[in-house]
């Protein structure tokens, strides 16, 4: 079953508009992709206990429709790319009661020691880098 992540919008999130402002969804995408590690056993302190970083290199919304403050929005990390030194999670946010899609977005990563020295997750932490393998879309 691929992961979903809900959440409901805030008042202090909408703009003078009554919309979501815009800087707010990469907040969102942060938590839709830590919460899909934590229920895949590998939570971001898990990685920095062990001495590994993992820093955005970059991130792509294409904003499609709006949401307002009492919506809840339905996000839907994928692991795009991986290959042990980078990754790629490509998200999907829908509004939960219309259907509507909100924006397509994706962020890039790369895992680092605490230097921010590029590693290799396979040698730093075997166990995560299957399971992000297994999580990887064909």
């Amino acid at each position: 079953m691929d992961f979903i992540f809900e959440r409901k919008i805030n008042y202090y999130e909408t703009d003078k508009m009554g919309v979501v402002h815009h800087s707010n969804y990469i907040r969102f995408l942060e938590e839709a992709r830590c919460e899909m590690l934590k229920v895949n056993n590998m939570p971001y302190s898990a990685f920095e206990e062990q001495g590994v970083m993992i820093p955005v290199l970059g991130v792509k919304c294409d904003y499609k429709s709006h949401v307002s403050f009492n919506d809840t929005i339905v996000i839907a990390p994928i692991v795009k790319e991986f290959n042990g030194v980078r990754l790629m999670v490509e998200y999907h946010i829908t509004n939960k009661k219309s259907g509507d899609l909100v924006l397509i977005g994706e962020t890039k990563h790369c895992f680092t020691d605490k230097n921010l020295k590029p590693i290799r997750l396979q040698k730093q932490i075997p166990s995560f880098y299957d399971k992000f393998m297994s999580l990887k879309k064909k």
